[in-house]
This record gives C-alpha cells, structure tokens and sequence, in this order.
C-alpha cells in the first residue's frame, strides 16, 4: 500500500468515464450508476476509516471526536 489519499478523485469525471468503459465493455456513452453509501467517520490523525463507535483510533490512537451533523 502506497499510503496515497485518493479519496478526492472519486468524484472525478475522468474516473467515472474509465469505471464505465470497463463496466460497459468500451462501449462508447455509456454511463455507470455509483451507488456510494453514507460517508463512514475518519481518523483526523491518520485518515483510517472507522465504525464509528471507537473512543481512539486503533491505528494511530488519536481521540475521536463526534462531530454534530
């Protein structure tokens, strides 16, 4: 694992048009449905996805904080 963030490209057009030509079978305009499920909490010490019930994160030990919606 190279440790990169590439959390912000998933939104990217470029990225959807490359995961539908896959999906599709390079078939041209066709265009994949991403279905993304609600954003999971995240360590604000190391970015580790958490379940969101931790008191500290299991990788770095940071306090997690509840942040109100």
């Amino acid at each position: 694992m190279n440790g990169r963030d590439l959390r912000g490209l998933q939104d990217s057009d470029e990225v959807l048009d490359a995961f539908s030509a896959l999906v599709s079978g390079g078939k041209m305009g066709y265009k994949t449905i991403i279905q993304k499920d609600k954003k999971k909490p995240v360590c604000s010490g190391c970015n580790k996805f958490l379940s969101g019930d931790e008191k500290f994160c299991s990788e770095c030990g940071t306090k997690v904080e509840i942040k109100p919606q």
